[in-house]
């Protein structure tokens, strides 16, 4: 997988249905561990609540996915939460939704359609960043050089370090799928006086990006 979606901190929305209080909370950069900690978190948060349900889905390609109707009729609430993070391509990411019955019973297509909306609500709210698998390119070039690579640099790439001694030496994270367009502009930009390099690859984060 050369991406993946997910909701960057920690985000919150309340939603009223029928009386019931749903309040969503949703968590990213979340591995099993983590994701088992936030839920554990949130029913600390209330333990009053008549439900805490949740879902999440904790590694990048989806596989490791579990959810808890947490005493609401089977399939009313869990897999509805799960089945929204699939559709919003959202990973390492947990959910959940705390219910405050108001006292009147919403049958199981409600139950559905209310956990469901609260979740969406709160994604709404949230910020999405993105991972991208990317390469890291070590660039040396002389000041001179460098001067007319920097502005391209900084506009294409996310600068990990730029160190300045006899010449430049900027090392720069690139999308993989864009690396070797990269690499050609630079060489075009510097008239083939650039050393170019790749060294490894990894996923970065892209925010604002989406």
């Amino acid at each position: 997988m050369n991406s993946y979606k997910f909701v960057d901190g920690e985000h919150r929305a309340e939603t009223v249905i029928k009386r019931s209080r749903f309040i969503a909370t949703v968590f990213g950069e979340a591995d099993e561990q983590k994701a088992i900690a936030f839920i554990e978190k949130i029913k600390k948060e209330f333990p009053d609540a008549t439900h805490n349900c949740y879902a999440y889905t904790c590694d990048i390609l989806g596989n490791t996915n579990r959810f808890s109707d947490d005493g609401e009729p089977a399939g009313t609430a869990g897999q509805p939460l799960l089945a929204v993070l699939k559709k919003q391509g959202l990973k390492m990411t947990a959910a959940v939704v705390t219910r405050y019955f108001g006292g009147v019973k919403l049958g199981a297509s409600g139950l559905v359609s209310a956990y469901t909306e609260a979740l969406v609500n709160a994604i709404n709210t949230a910020a999405i960043s993105e991972k991208v698998l990317s390469v890291r390119i070590v660039i040396e070039a002389d000041y001179s050089v460098f001067s007319s690579l920097e502005g391209f640099i900084r506009k294409n790439g996310l600068i990990e370090d730029i160190e300045y001694g006899d010449g430049v030496k900027a090392c720069v994270w690139v999308r993989d799928e864009e690396s070797k367009s990269f690499r050609e502009k630079i060489l075009a930009l510097s008239l083939g006086k650039a050393l170019i390099k790749e060294d490894i690859k990894d996923y970065k984060v892209y925010r604002g990006a989406l």
